[in-house]
Protein backbone atom coordinates (compact mmCIF):
# COMPACT_ATOMS: atom_id res chain seq x y z
CA UNK A 1 0.00 0.00 0.00
CA UNK A 2 1.43 3.22 -1.03
CA UNK A 3 0.14 6.47 0.93
CA UNK A 4 0.74 9.43 -0.97
CA UNK A 5 0.79 13.31 0.59
CA UNK A 6 -0.95 16.02 -1.80
CA UNK A 7 1.15 18.88 -1.90
CA UNK A 8 -0.68 21.90 -0.82
CA UNK A 9 -0.64 24.60 -3.83
CA UNK A 10 0.39 28.19 -2.85
CA UNK A 11 -1.76 30.68 -4.82
CA UNK A 12 0.41 33.04 -6.54
CA UNK A 13 0.09 36.62 -5.62
CA UNK A 14 -2.81 38.03 -7.96
CA UNK A 15 -0.53 40.95 -9.38
CA UNK A 16 -1.97 41.19 -13.25
CA UNK A 17 -5.52 40.92 -11.80
CA UNK A 18 -5.27 43.92 -9.47
CA UNK A 19 -3.52 46.26 -11.89
CA UNK A 20 -6.20 44.56 -14.40
CA UNK A 21 -9.02 46.06 -12.03
CA UNK A 22 -7.04 49.47 -10.82
CA UNK A 23 -7.16 50.10 -14.95
CA UNK A 24 -10.80 49.51 -15.30
CA UNK A 25 -11.24 52.68 -12.85
CA UNK A 26 -7.92 54.87 -13.53
CA UNK A 27 -5.83 55.61 -16.50
CA UNK A 28 -2.49 57.18 -15.11
CA UNK A 29 -1.98 55.10 -12.26
CA UNK A 30 1.42 52.45 -10.85
CA UNK A 31 1.16 49.92 -8.33
CA UNK A 32 3.70 49.38 -5.57
CA UNK A 33 3.70 45.75 -3.71
CA UNK A 34 5.43 45.72 -0.57
CA UNK A 35 5.65 43.05 2.14
CA UNK A 36 4.42 42.94 5.18
CA UNK A 37 5.83 41.61 8.44
CA UNK A 38 2.57 39.45 8.81
CA UNK A 39 3.15 36.12 7.23
CA UNK A 40 3.24 36.80 3.34
CA UNK A 41 0.91 39.18 3.22
CA UNK A 42 1.36 42.02 1.17
CA UNK A 43 0.62 45.76 0.83
CA UNK A 44 -0.53 47.56 -2.13
CA UNK A 45 -0.14 51.03 -2.58
CA UNK A 46 -1.74 53.10 -5.91
CA UNK A 47 -0.54 55.86 -7.02
CA UNK A 48 -2.16 58.41 -9.27
CA UNK A 49 -2.41 61.79 -9.94
CA UNK A 50 -6.28 61.40 -9.88
CA UNK A 51 -8.78 62.02 -7.13
CA UNK A 52 -6.55 64.55 -5.24
CA UNK A 53 -9.60 66.23 -3.70
CA UNK A 54 -10.78 62.84 -2.34
CA UNK A 55 -10.46 61.59 1.29
CA UNK A 56 -8.00 58.60 1.17
CA UNK A 57 -11.02 56.30 2.87
CA UNK A 58 -12.98 57.36 -0.50
CA UNK A 59 -10.22 56.98 -2.60
CA UNK A 60 -9.61 53.18 -1.44
CA UNK A 61 -13.04 52.59 -0.68
CA UNK A 62 -13.49 53.13 -4.89
CA UNK A 63 -10.58 50.55 -5.62
CA UNK A 64 -11.48 47.77 -3.17
CA UNK A 65 -14.69 48.26 -5.31
CA UNK A 66 -13.13 47.40 -8.18
CA UNK A 67 -10.79 44.95 -6.96
CA UNK A 68 -12.79 42.92 -4.79
CA UNK A 69 -15.43 41.53 -7.17
CA UNK A 70 -12.03 40.14 -9.37
CA UNK A 71 -10.20 38.43 -6.64
CA UNK A 72 -10.83 34.54 -4.90
CA UNK A 73 -11.49 35.08 -1.33
CA UNK A 74 -7.61 32.92 -0.58
CA UNK A 75 -5.91 35.92 -2.96
CA UNK A 76 -8.06 38.59 -0.51
CA UNK A 77 -6.58 36.83 2.36
CA UNK A 78 -2.95 37.50 1.15
CA UNK A 79 -3.56 41.32 0.83
CA UNK A 80 -3.06 43.17 4.01
CA UNK A 81 -3.97 46.47 3.19
CA UNK A 82 -4.62 48.73 0.56
CA UNK A 83 -3.63 52.47 0.08
CA UNK A 84 -4.27 55.06 -2.43
CA UNK A 85 -1.79 57.96 -2.84
CA UNK A 86 -0.83 60.65 -4.98
CA UNK A 87 2.68 60.61 -6.20
CA UNK A 88 3.77 63.53 -3.69
CA UNK A 89 2.82 61.58 -0.42
CA UNK A 90 4.01 58.12 -2.06
CA UNK A 91 6.78 60.53 -1.65
CA UNK A 92 6.49 60.85 1.59
CA UNK A 93 5.75 57.53 2.55
CA UNK A 94 8.64 56.33 1.03
CA UNK A 95 11.38 58.93 3.21
CA UNK A 96 10.07 58.18 6.04
CA UNK A 97 10.25 54.17 5.74
CA UNK A 98 13.68 54.91 4.78
CA UNK A 99 14.47 57.19 7.97
CA UNK A 100 12.93 54.34 10.19
CA UNK A 101 14.89 51.87 8.61
CA UNK A 102 18.53 53.67 8.97
CA UNK A 103 17.53 55.33 11.83
CA UNK A 104 18.95 58.59 11.33
CA UNK A 105 18.39 60.59 8.41
CA UNK A 106 21.50 62.41 7.48
CA UNK A 107 21.52 66.26 7.88
CA UNK A 108 24.91 68.55 8.22
CA UNK A 109 24.41 68.44 12.10
CA UNK A 110 24.52 64.25 12.25
CA UNK A 111 27.37 64.40 9.91
CA UNK A 112 29.29 66.75 12.62
CA UNK A 113 28.49 64.79 15.42
CA UNK A 114 29.62 61.82 13.73
CA UNK A 115 32.55 62.89 13.03
CA UNK A 116 33.20 64.35 16.44
CA UNK A 117 33.42 68.22 15.20
CA UNK A 118 31.91 70.92 17.38
CA UNK A 119 28.31 72.14 16.47
CA UNK A 120 27.05 76.12 16.92
CA UNK A 121 23.99 76.25 18.45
Amino acid sequence: MTVAAKKKQVAKFPRGKIEKAVGGILKDFKIHFADASIGKMKIVRVVTPAWKSLRPSVRIGKVLDAVNGKLTPQEQKSILRFSVLTPEEYASVVKNRVVAERGVLRTKTSSKIAAGKPISI
